[in-house]
């Protein structure tokens, strides 16, 4: 009699560490996947961060590459045949001027920003629209 109550025992016991590690299974694969989550939201708030301070810094300088340049002097900013590039923290911002600015034009650029090292998927795209006045 004495056998089969320590057997049960050891049924029970080992049902139970096995569901215990079935349970801190789910709950590891859920807090890994809460961290990748959690670094993709951390480079989306960067990237549109860095794609609106472009943004404003284009429009601030009335869409003129050359003003944008001298604003930017110290940063690792890189003329490319397209536009500029400006890396900084681990992030590359890449902005496309679309048409030359004529006056009572809309100027537009596109502003896409990536991250360094990893595939050049970027994270964050930003379209802008300017308006160049005529000046009488």
């Amino acid at each position: 009699m004495k056998h089969s109550k320590s057997s049960l025992f050891l049924m029970e016991l080992i049902i139970a560490l096995l569901f215990f590690s079935l349970a801190s299974t789910v709950c590891i694969r859920l807090f890994v996947n809460a961290h990748s989550l959690s670094a993709q939201t951390v480079d989306q708030n960067y990237a549109v961060n860095y794609a609106q301070n472009m943004a404003e810094a284009f429009t601030g300088c009335n869409g003129d590459l050359q003003a944008l340049q001298e604003l930017l002097t110290g940063s690792m900013l890189a003329e490319d045949g397209n536009g500029l590039s400006l890396e900084q923290n681990g992030y590359r911002t890449h902005l496309v001027r679309n048409m030359a600015p004529e006056p009572g034009s809309t100027l537009s650029a596109d502003i896409s920003v990536s991250k360094i090292g990893a595939a050049q998927v970027p994270l964050y795209t930003l379209h802008v629209d300017l308006h160049i006045p005529r000046v009488k």
